[in-house]
């Protein structure tokens, strides 16, 4: 009997029925894709270090040709291996050449490894260890083919010094521990001969890579200290590489968690309307004696039906959503795939089990009704209250205006219901709208420790001569001024320097990155607690440093700078996305002497006279020419380049926009149809009575366009309070931030999304209300 139930009951409400499944399929699809993608790229980054075998501790020691760390290490007990990359240095982009042309598509050094000295496993496109590399070619990771259209088998031009080498393209490797982000170096991996041929150059810096087997890390940190340009990583430290890789999981896994809540509104209003529908045969089940328990359960196996179904529709359409989300993650890492399915089918499974427990408690109104219901059907026939605020007499609304808004007025928990749901559909487009701007809005500039400026020139010469020489910022600051002078675009430069030394507090040392801005500018260091310096002997420091150094505001440090020991005084702390955990800003007359840099932020120029955004583009466009550069950026550009997530958050917005309009129709013609079911009979008396279809039409398709126009009202109070908070928690996965305000887009928030909204609800309610023109005038004793 319940089967024939069941049977009946699925095709009688087919269209409710596929729809609920295409939620569920929905459901099920973002959730297996989700946790796949978060799983692969967590558990994918430990894979990844075991199959390059990526080791305790590396020890990168930077433009050092001669020093006996390397011994020393050896002699520690705990050091079980250490393996040693030697790296040449090519300073400038410029010194390669593709077509003849000077490339000008990185900033910082490239890094040259020579076959033979491969300590860790590298991997090509194909995912294989690379073994050796043929004379006469290279391989080069993704920062080397940023902006240019290199193929496999071309030629390549490196001029260093009095070297001179003609090398074959070979492809794209992956490396665990090189970031493959736009603003980071690129390496490059050459045949042994080649190798010692540009070896032989002194105008080449030599670099080394020590690869550490330990059990003692604390004892390496301690012995590096004694040494300048040493930088110590832990494998665990490594790993902050792919953070922006697991950013985009973590947005899909909040899609999943938005659209699971979404269908389990949808779901909840799905189940009560049909236990309130069906009355009657649930009176006559109780007349003849069947219990709540065997009445449940026929609405359990239904939807069990469903979500088996829709589950394992949802699985296998994961399988390809996931690769497309991972497409960006897997061109950087060698992702394991071991747990992919088992856990694809483990979020399938929790799918149907958290749908029926949901149902179980959803169909607990099965208790409350009786046989008696059956015979008055499903009403008491009384109300002492008055159903809305409103009065039909009183109403200056035309009539089928007064009856849609009288409906929702009437029905809040319903409405409610609807408000909530569209709100998160507009929420899903908007904030990914406003993270995509803000990640590259010039608000973000402060956390990038650059005074306000228009103009920002990361030209590979510039960087390469203060990386090796940070003093030489005086002559590229004052070059530049003139230069701008004397083409008619006067302003002031600006360069934020950095370089790695050491600092300590009582009995706590820790290697930080020291910061200072030189240059002339009337701009201060943004500072969230405290003051930002003010004096040479003074310092500001993120909040991750106070952190390592046990320290307060108003405390005492030490550094060592130029082998003479200096006392600072902690005078606030700043946030910033560079190095954040570790990062000092020094006040700008403190004299670094010829230290040589670790980061240079290029040059930032200031524009005299304010001039418009159209004066600035042409200025940068005439810079681009005078230093035969394109690394000449727009504020928002210059961002947009160290962040480098503002592009797929655009994706992930297009993304969100197209699914908004998929589950809003859903959503739509879902609820349309039950309230046509339901409200069979007054339509049915309606017409009796002599009101057209036309206005009975209009009357349902205006309930739904005030219910989306109310949610888009909602959805824009809210927007900017959940934005900021969930900025700032992403800011601090990615660095030090707190303060950050989002930025966004008042067409696009406030006409374009809400456009996108009202026209699916009135679209949708208008097509599924031409099903009331089947209602005739003799329904309205019908209880079907």
């Amino acid at each position: 009997m319940f089967w024939r139930i069941l049977k009946k009951d699925l095709k009688r409400k087919k269209t409710i029925n596929i729809i609920l499944l295409l939620f569920v399929i929905l459901c099920s699809m973002f959730a297996a894709a989700a946790v796949n993608n978060i799983i692969a790229v967590t558990g994918g980054i430990e894979h990844y270090f075991d199959a390059a075998d990526v080791p305790d501790v590396t020890v990168q020691m930077l433009n050092i040709r001669e020093n006996d760390l390397e011994e020393r290490l050896g002699e520690l007990a705990g050091v079980k291996e250490i393996r040693t990359e030697h790296w040449l240095c090519v300073v400038s982009s410029k010194y390669f050449r593709h077509n003849g042309k000077k490339l000008d598509n990185f900033t910082n050094p490239a890094y040259l490894l020579s076959d033979r000295e491969m300590a860790v496993n590298y991997f090509d496109e194909s995912n294989n260890i690379i073994e050796s590399v043929d004379k006469g070619c290279f391989y080069a990771t993704a920062p080397f083919l940023q902006g240019i259209d290199i193929k496999e088998g071309d030629e390549v031009e490196l001029t260093v010094g009095n070297s001179h080498l003609t090398l074959k393209f070979m492809g794209r490797f992956k490396g665990a521990l090189f970031n493959s982000g736009n603003s980071y170096s690129p390496y490059l991996i050459l045949n042994s001969a080649d190798y010692d041929d540009l070896d032989k150059d002194e105008d080449i810096m030599n670099c080394r890579q020590l690869y550490v087997s330990t059990s003692e890390v604390e004892e390496i940190r301690e012995l590096a200290k004694n040494y300048s340009g040493v930088y110590v990583n832990t494998r665990e430290d490594s790993k902050d590489i792919y953070l922006y890789d697991m950013f985009s999981a973590y947005i899909l896994m909040i899609i999943t968690i938005v659209l699971m809540f979404t269908a389990f509104v949808v779901l909840r209003f799905t189940i009560g309307f049909t236990v309130s529908e069906e009355f009657r045969e649930i009176g006559v089940m109780k007349a003849v004696g069947i219990d709540n328990g065997s009445i449940r359960s026929l609405y359990i196996v239904k939807y069990l039906a469903i979500a088996v179904v829709g589950t394992l529709i949802g699985y296998f359409c994961s399988v390809p959503l996931g690769d497309r989300m991972m497409k960006t993650v897997s061109e950087n890492m060698v992702l394991g795939s071991e747990s992919g399915t088992p856990m694809g089918l483990l979020c399938s499974v929790a799918v149907v089990i958290i749908i029926l427990l949901f149902c179980y408690g959803c169909t607990r109104r099965v208790k409350k009704l009786s046989p008696i219901d059956a015979v008055r059907n499903g009403q008491t026939g009384e109300r002492f209250r008055r159903k809305t605020l409103l009065h039909l007499g009183r109403s200056k609304l035309p009539s089928t205006a007064f009856l849609s808004v009288n409906d929702v007025l009437g029905s809040p928990k319903q409405f409610s219901i609807m408000i909530v749901v569209f709100t998160l559909c507009m929420l899903l487009m908007t904030l990914m709208s406003n993270f995509a701007l803000t990640l590259k809005s010039e608000k973000l500039l402060r956390f990038f420790d650059v005074p306000v400026s228009e103009a920002h020139i990361l030209d590979t010469e510039i960087v390469g001569k203060v990386i090796v020489d940070q003093s030489t910022y005086k002559t590229i600051i004052a070059d530049t001024e003139k230069l701008l002078a004397d083409n008619g675009m006067p302003g002031k430069c600006t360069m934020t320097i950095g370089a790695q030394l050491e600092i300590s507090h009582e009995d706590k040392t820790a290697k930080v990155n020291f910061r200072i801005m030189k240059g002339e500018t009337n701009d201060t260091l943004s500072v969230d607690k405290g003051s930002a310096p003010q004096k040479t002997d003074e310092i500001a420091v993120t909040a991750g440093t106070l952190d390592n150094l046990g320290a307060e505001i108003g405390d005492r440090v030490t550094a060592v700078i130029n082998e003479k020991e200096y006392e600072f005084i902690i005078t606030g702390t700043f946030s910033t996305f560079v190095n954040a955990d570790s990062a000092v800003f020094l006040y700008k007359d403190f004299d670094l002497g010829h230290l040589a840099a670790n980061s240079v932020m290029g040059v930032q120029i200031h524009f005299d006279g304010s001039p418009d955004r159209e004066q600035i583009n042409r200025n940068i466009e005439k810079l681009k020419y005078l230093f035969d550069t394109d690394k000449v950026y727009s504020t928002s550009d210059f961002i947009n380049n160290f962040t480098g997530m503002s592009d797929t958050l655009n994706a992930i917005k297009q993304m969100m926009m197209v699914l908004t309009v998929i589950v809003t129709a859903l959503i739509v013609i879902l609820m349309e149809r039950s309230f046509i079911a339901k409200e069979k009979s007054e339509i049915a008396l309606m017409k009796a009575v002599g009101v057209g279809n036309g206005s009975i039409i209009l009357q349902h398709s205006l309930r739904f366009v005030i219910v989306s126009f109310i949610a888009c009202i909602v959805s824009s109070a809210v927007l900017m309070p959940i934005s900021n908070v969930m900025m700032n928690w992403v800011g601090n996965m990615v660095g030090d931030i707190s303060g950050l305000k989002c930025d966004f887009d008042p067409l696009e928030i406030f006409v374009i999304c809400p456009a996108i909204l009202i026209g699916v609800t009135v679209i949708g309610s208008f097509l599924t209300a031409l099903y009331t023109k089947t209602i005739k005038a003799s329904d309205t004793a019908s209880i079907e």
